[in-house]
């Protein structure tokens, strides 16, 4: 199997799949405007749309700099990064808790890209809901990250360490594609990406420069 090919499509799968809820909802909410003459139904279907467009858009914007080359720019920046991941978040389980009060402004391109994907990844830990916390450590060349996920349930691949070291899995696949793509990048950019102690609701993930 070629590694590269089926990253793209899980990848492309992974996207698609997300967007046609939110795409579908603001069809649903269109069509009742067109036929709907009652105020009170109007106005619920008017907000479906919106609020299923702004969906989209999230994702849409996400996806864009998670696995396209705008993540990769020197102006997508840390702040970018958290806005759109504590976005990418709103209205699901996990809420993005802490993050950073001051942030380096030297960090490398592409550092911001591994944190969005980070948080994308370890948000999936929680399938009963939880907090994610953000902390970034060092500048420049050295800087690295350290993410915190707590909740009622965590839960996380055995494999998933060696899957985050960019290490090819027996069985691509959709779960976990995007750990695997989130080790790929941070190959790119001279780091490493692992998961640190874990305890009763609780996990991490470190991001860590590799010889700075």
């Amino acid at each position: 199997m070629n590694i590269d090919i089926a990253v793209l499509e899980l990848t492309c799968s992974r996207f698609c799949h997300d967007l046609i809820s939110p795409i579908g909802a603001v069809n649903n909410g269109l069509e009742l405007l067109e036929d709907e003459q009652d105020p009170a139904l109007v106005a619920e279907a008017r907000g479906l749309a919106e609020r299923s467009a702004r969906r989209a858009s999230v994702l849409l914007q996400t996806y864009r700099c998670a696995f396209g080359n705008a993540g990769n720019q020197a102006g997508f920046g840390l702040g970018d990064a958290l806005k759109l991941g504590r976005d990418f978040l709103e209205g699901g389980r996990v809420a993005l808790a802490g993050v950073p009060a001051v942030v380096p402004d030297d960090l490398p391109a592409g550092f911001p890209k591994l944190l969005l994907l980070g948080i994308m990844v370890m948000s999936e830990t929680l399938p009963r809901g939880g907090t994610l916390s953000v902390e970034v450590n060092g500048a420049g060349v050295s800087a690295g990250f350290r993410l915190l996920v707590e909740g009622a349930q965590v839960t996380m691949g055995e494999e998933c360490n060696a899957i985050l070291a960019a290490t090819p899995p027996a069985n691509l696949d959709a779960r976990n594609v995007l750990p695997y793509f989130a080790g790929l990048t941070a190959r790119r950019l001279g780091m490493e990406v692992r998961l640190g102690p874990a305890g009763a609701g609780r996990l991490e993930m470190l991001a860590v420069a590799i010889n700075p």
